[in-house]
């Protein structure tokens, strides 16, 4: 039903008038994706620890869904469907990795954009960043997830790709979107924020990792909700709350050991897509929980709806503004809509069978290679496989599924296929997606398929695979070991499993098995590897240098990308082969233009050199990719301090530390240019704010001796 319509029948009946409708200031729109959050977590949701205040208070206030279900259990095919409003069979994204929402594809953001409205988007996790497509239509979109951090001496480190690294928590996330948020403008706003913390590694910030220690899935879920909390008193500070409508959903759930599953993006039951959705309008009288089956499809049509605009005819969802104001709530679940979910992630990330979902009344009907059938009336845990006792109705859902998938697919999805970056695909193995691989690459047709091994019966290897990213992460190697081996003997080649254990190796110093497991693998992939280009760096820097560097050759022949080739130039530097160190860099940056590290090694290269004009030029051409990046501005102020630049110097190394107020290295350069500078008051002044950030005590006393050594006299 239309807005338009709708407020004519609601006058007419004496009801509230729809905030937003025939008002001369439209209303502005905040859309919240928590990730990885089941509905059944959440206080309003009927989880009695929960520690949601935010969450519950919108739901007292606005609308509530009960049964709301996500299209798919990752968090790229997932949200595409959140801001398109359509399936994955018309946007064209079924998994991390390999896909990119194509631009054919109207999204939220565009459509407000042309209504009139600013659009704003903050992110938290790899998977929505930028490169995959869903910062179309937002004026500004913030996916800055820190391309360098701090190791544990404080000093500036390239990021780690082997475990769950590329996030930033719901605090970050805010702090990037509010300064957009504060902008005076006349123009009405759209503006989404994404929560990654639910995700594993379950990590909760303090103080709910006190509060939680028993559960720090719940504290992350209770620290994303204070988050929210933030927001919506920011809004209401600057008197925007009473005329914003309000959307919090997540993409997906997480399995919680539920169905053998630890975490998601496997298999098909509620656990991983019966999602929270809660939605707020202004000067409505909510306060209702509505029990009618509903889908993160809905909410493009239901807030277009909201705001009297009219949607693209593509939209497959169903506006919600109907059951909200009134309308006829079925009060069951067993509505004769019918909704659809799919998990493609264990074909075409792990390379064995794919499952399609169709909920249709009380039924939901998973199709794979070991179909099942479940009345979620009378087991809505999903307990009780009918699909044998009920073969009439199995059959009579199975052709309900190929029915939606004819009346629904577009040709146009296949547009999303995407090749991603060596870069990009280390990322997502990191996040625990891409662990394998598949020779089916991105193909998917709209016919149901059964071939592959089933993901119910194999999700114990995707669990085992995520405890051996843990401990690896967590450096506990000789748990790492075991668990390495463990899979190993369920399929013995696999690249990703050969690749840990020989990771574990190394963290054992067991450096010589490491090399034979390299040596001894028959199909090396590009998610492997860079961990066995660790094993030869290991080899390399344990003296053995001759022999480290003829395995990375080996490995660089064998499959050719930057990492290797950026892999095998610092051996070659370290060898004092210099040609062939910047004719491998070189190729580096063929394979990848924007390939950060190769960039910075050639910059430190030409330092050395004293070509501070084409290591500048480097600097240069890498800030432009990545403009925070704390080691290149780093970098480029040793190169200004050997150019005798030392004020531009020391304006970069001021930026470094308003980015990174603990970074010691930027600290001691900067003590040292003012001390060349001859500003002692300024370097006694930058020491003491040395002192108490820098956690290095050992850069702390070189910052002193370089002080002192201006002025014997005045040692410190």
């Amino acid at each position: 039903m239309n807005c338009r319509v709708l407020i004519a029948s609601l006058c007419s009946a004496g009801a509230l008038v729809l905030a937003g409708c025939g008002r001369e200031q439209p209303l502005n729109v905040l859309l919240f994706t928590f990730d990885t959050t089941r509905a059944d977590f959440i206080g309003c949701y009927g989880k009695d620890s929960a520690r949601t205040p935010h969450l519950d208070q919108l739901a007292a206030e606005g609308f509530l869904f009960e049964h709301a279900y996500a299209s798919n259990p990752v968090t790229q095919a997932a949200h595409s469907t959140i801001l398109t409003g359509v399936y994955p069979m018309v946007h064209g994204v079924r998994d991390n990795t390999f896909f990119h929402l194509p631009d054919v594809r109207q999204t939220l953001a565009e459509l407000l954009r042309d209504a009139g409205y600013a659009t704003g988007a903050a992110v938290g996790g790899f998977p929505l960043t930028k490169e995959f497509g869903t910062a179309q239509g937002f004026d500004f979109y913030d996916d800055n997830l820190t391309a360098a951090s701090s190791d544990f001496r404080g000093r500036l480190a390239q990021r780690r790709f082997d475990t769950w690294y590329d996030e930033r928590p719901a605090g970050h996330v805010n702090d990037a979107i509010l300064p957009w948020l504060r902008q005076p403008r006349s123009q009405p706003f759209f503006a989404w924020l994404h929560y990654w913390d639910p995700h594993e590694p379950h990590i909760a910030l303090p103080p709910y990792n006190q509060l939680f220690a028993h559960d720090p899935y719940q504290g992350e879920i209770a620290y994303a909700d204070q988050s929210l909390g933030a927001i919506l008193r920011e809004l209401e500070e600057l008197g925007e709350l009473d005329r914003t409508v309000i959307v919090m959903t997540a993409d997906h759930g997480e399995g919680r050991h539920e169905h053998r599953e630890v975490t998601h993006a496997f298999l098909a039951y509620d656990t991983t897509i019966h999602v929270p959705l809660i939605v707020l309008v202004p000067k409505w009288e909510g306060g209702r929980r509505l029990a009618e089956r509903v889908g993160t499809v809905d909410i493009v049509p239901t807030i277009l709806d909201l705001l009297g605009l009219e949607g693209p005819t593509e939209l497959q969802g169903r506006s919600l503004v109907g059951l909200m104001a009134g309308g006829n709530d079925s009060g069951s679940v067993q509505n004769r809509r019918p909704y659809y979910s799919e998990s493609m992630s264990p074909r075409l990330s792990h390379g064995i069978g794919e499952l399609r979902a169709l909920f249709l009344g009380p039924w939901k009907y998973v199709h794979g290679p070991r179909p099942e059938l479940f009345n979620l009336a009378d087991d809505p845990q999903e307990l009780k496989d009918l699909s044998a006792t009920h073969p009439e109705e199995r059959q009579r859902m199975e052709s309900a599924l190929q029915s939606f998938l004819d009346a629904h697919a577009s040709p146009d999805a296949a547009d999303a296929a995407y090749e991603a970056s060596e870069e990009t695909r280390r990322r997502l193995a990191a996040l625990g997606y891409l662990s394998t691989g598949t020779e089916d690459g991105q193909t998917v047709t709209e016919a149901l398929r059964g071939d592959g091994e089933a993901p119910q019966d194999r999700v114990g290897d995707i669990n085992l695979q995520n405890r051996l990213r843990r401990e690896l992460g967590g450096r506990q190697f000789r748990q790492a070991e075991r668990t390495a081996r463990r899979l190993m003997e369920l399929s013995p080649q696999n690249p990703f499993y050969r690749a840990s254990l020989a990771a574990a190796l190394v963290g054992l110093e067991k450096l010589a098995e490491a090399a034979q497991v390299v040596d001894d693998t028959e199909d090396i992939s590009e998610a492997s590897l860079e961990q066995f280009l660790r094993v030869a760096a290991a080899v390399f820097d344990s003296g053995e240098q001759q022999t480290g560097l003829e395995l990375a050759q080996r490995l660089v022949s064998v499959s050719e990308t930057a990492g290797g080739q950026l892999a095998l130039g610092r051996m070659l530097r370290e060898t004092g082969e210099n040609a062939a160190f910047e004719a491998a860099i070189g190729r580096a940056l063929e394979l990848d233009s924007k390939h950060r590290g190769a960039r910075l090694e050639l910059t430190r290269y030409l330092l050395e050199a004293g070509e501070l004009k084409r290591a500048e030029g480097e600097l240069q051409q890498l800030l432009e990719e990545y403009p925070v990046d704390l080691e290149g501005h780093l970098a480029y102020a040793r190169v200004l301090r050997a150019d005798s630049r030392e004020e531009q110097a020391l304006e970069r190394l001021e930026r470094v530390l308003r980015l990174a107020p603990g970074a010691c290295d930027a600290h001691l350069e900067r003590v040292t240019a003012l001390v060349e500078l001859g500003r002692r008051p300024n370097a006694v002044v930058a020491l003491e704010q040395m002192q108490e950030r820098c956690r290095n005590r050992e850069i702390r006393v070189e910052a002193a001796d370089v002080l002192a050594s201006a002025d014997p006299e005045d040692r410190l």
